[in-house]
């Protein structure tokens, strides 16, 4: 008997018991379309970042203070802060090795009423430098400038979809936004819109996951100090900038905490500056996704393995049912080789019937997630392989007993069978 014998007779016996066969391959599907689902959304989550920090760019920045290891005392002081005077000297001494340097602060949420419903806002402080640097992408009007800054004015940058919910069809750009800030009202004309996103993006460039993002609505920075009540205008915790393209940027990051605590923080002994990058939070976001995928994907192979038993459990279901139909082909000359390739193929068919099936129902999840964010990405060749050659894995391993269990019946004692 050929091999292809073996297959019609595997496809047979499967198409003459359709529920069972299915009920047993469901564990192989599960498992298999979970892992391949898991992968196609980590490519999705990925391409989502890298799309994300690639408009500001994988040299992106952030400077920022905060307590030593052992501080002398545990809470900030008025000196502590960073200050407009010594990001400008920074900025002077880095000229050439950085490209734009901005702030931004987000001060806490604000409300606006539109059409009688309250939408929470959340109020972000910005400046000039920090367009640039922002995920934002103005598509009428302008962003927050220097002239804004230094004047406090009260002029604003909301997204398009916010226009769109405030506004209707009318042209946004000189309407007033009201706010309600800290049980106060306070008044904003419109001067910018940025695109609304759905595909998330970051505080500065060092928060790219941050849902809050398409809800921001941008004001001077010296202006959501005033009104969140800052006791001196013109302190910050952090600023952010870009590196130039030739730069290094672990080795610029080094160099611009160097010159802060070598400089204005020498003699503090409580605060430092220390900093953190784009390409090390995207370092960082992919060992959190692989750790993820790696654990679900374990999950899915307990999946796997439950469906594995399963169908070493219908298999010797099968070999009990078919033990006349053993008895005859082996008293007709069947070597045992045969009757257990027999079983062995049929178990490998349920098997890799599930994998496919998996495969498929694991691409359109993948599909629809990435659908639902709005960011597609391929399915995982590696992982669809893999999935491939363990499902025919576990056909074998767990067909093996089985069949060696119906290769080793007596043939006398098989015909006699009822």
């Amino acid at each position: 008997m050929n091999f292809s014998e073996y297959i019609l007779m595997a496809l047979a016996s499967l198409k003459a018991n359709k529920m069972r066969a299915f009920l047993t391959m469901l564990g192989i599907i599960i498992g298999i379309s979970a892992v391949i689902t898991i992968t196609t959304m980590g490519n999705i989550m990925r391409k989502t970042v890298k799309d994300a920090y690639s408009s500001v760019g994988a040299n992106a920045i952030n400077i920022y203070i905060r307590l030593k290891e052992k501080p002398k005392r545990n809470y900030y002081e008025d000196g502590d802060f960073l200050t407009d005077s010594m990001i400008e000297q920074f900025a002077e001494k880095f000229s050439g090795r950085v490209d734009n340097v901005g702030k931004e602060e987000n001060v806490g949420n604000a409300v606006t009423r539109i059409n009688h419903k309250d939408y929470t806002l959340s109020l972000d402080g910005a400046d000039e430098g920090y367009s640039v640097l922002s995920m934002s992408k103005i598509i009428s009007g302008r962003f927050i400038s220097d002239s804004d800054v230094s004047r406090m004015k009260q002029v604003c940058v909301i997204s398009d979809k916010q226009a769109n919910k405030m506004f209707g069809n009318a042209n946004p750009l000189g309407q007033t936004v009201t706010i309600m800030f800290k049980n106060k009202t306070y008044d904003f004309k419109v001067v910018g819109i940025y695109k609304y996103t759905t595909s998330g993006a970051a505080s500065g460039a060092m928060s790219a996951m941050d849902s809050s993002w398409n809800t921001r609505i941008f004001i001077p920075i010296s202006t959501a100090q005033r009104i969140a009540g800052y006791d001196t205008i013109g302190r910050y915790w952090e600023f952010y900038l870009n590196g130039a393209e030739s730069e290094n940027v672990e080795q610029l990051s080094q160099d611009i905490v160097d010159y802060f605590n070598s400089t204005y923080y020498r003699n503090n002994d409580s605060i430092e500056v220390k900093y953190y990058t784009a390409e090390r939070e995207m370092q960082q976001f992919d060992n959190i996704l692989s750790v993820v995928s790696i654990i679900i994907s374990i999950i899915a192979g307990i999946s796997l393995l439950v469906g594995g038993i399963g169908v070493m459990n219908i298999m010797l279901v099968s070999v009990t049912e078919r033990t006349r139909e053993i008895g005859v082909r082996k008293a007709l000359g069947a070597p045992n080789t045969a009757i257990r390739l027999q079983f062995i193929i049929e178990s490998m068919i349920i098997c890799l019937i599930g994998g496919i099936i998996g495969i498929i129902l694991g691409i359109i999840l993948g599909n629809i997630a990435g659908m639902i964010i709005d960011t597609m990405s391929a399915p995982s060749i590696p992982a669809i392989i893999i999935a491939v050659t363990f499902s025919m894995a576990i056909g074998v391993f767990f067909g093996y007993y089985p069949a060696n269990k119906a290769a080793k019946l007596d043939p006398i004692e098989a015909l006699r069978y009822e």
